[in-house]
C-alpha cells in the first residue's frame, strides 16, 4: 500500500496530473490484478497435512500420499513469511509409509527427500502449526 501512494505521487509529480486522475486511471488496473491474484493463489493446489500423535500425514497431488513417524523426523520448519512453506525432511526415507523415492516430493534446490508443504491460505495458521511441531519432534 506503501509503495502503490509513492508510485502514485511520482506518477502524478513528473507527469503533472492530478492524483484523482491518476488514481481513476491505475485504481482499477490494480483493484483487477489484485483481485485475480488472490483467485488464483486460492485456486493452487496445495498439500493438507495432518498431525497425529505418532505420526505426520501427507495428501500430495494425484491422491498420493505419506506418512513419517516423528522419531523419523530429522527436520520440520516453516520457512517464508508472504508464501509460508513446511519443509520435512525425514531420517531414513526408506522407514517412510510409502518408501520415499529421490525427488518425489521435493523441489528444485531443496534435498531429494526434503518434503516441500505450501501453507499459504491454510488453516489454522502457521503459528499453530510451529507451536504442535516444537511439541511433537523429538529434542535432540
Amino acid at each position: 500500500m506503501l509503495g502503490a501512494g509513492a508510485l502514485l505521487t511520482f506518477y502524478t509529480a513528473v507527469f503533472d496530473e492530478a492524483w484523482w486522475k491518476v488514481l481513476l486511471r491505475f485504481g482499477m488496473i490494480g483493484a483487477a490484478i489484485g483481485a485475480t491474484t488472490n483467485w488464483q493463489l486460492r485456486r493452487q493446489p496445495r498439500l493438507p497435512l495432518r498431525l497425529t500423535d505418532e505420526t505426520l500425514h501427507l495428501n500430495g497431488p494425484k491422491g498420493t500420499t505419506l506418512s513419517i513417524d516423528w522419531v523419523n523426523v530429522a527436520s520440520a520448519e516453516i520457512r517464508g513469511r508472504l508464501e509460508p512453506q513446511l519443509v520435512v525432511v525425514p531420517l531414513d526415507p526408506e522407514q517412510t509409509r510409502p518408501p520415499m523415492r529421490p525427488g518425489q516430493w521435493s523441489t528444485p534446490r531443496r534435498g531429494p527427500y526434503a518434503l516441500v508443504v505450501r501453507l499459504s491460505w491454510m488453516e489454522p495458521g502457521t503459528d499453530t502449526l510451529r507451536r504442535e511441531l516444537a511439541r511433537r519432534l523429538p529434542t535432540s
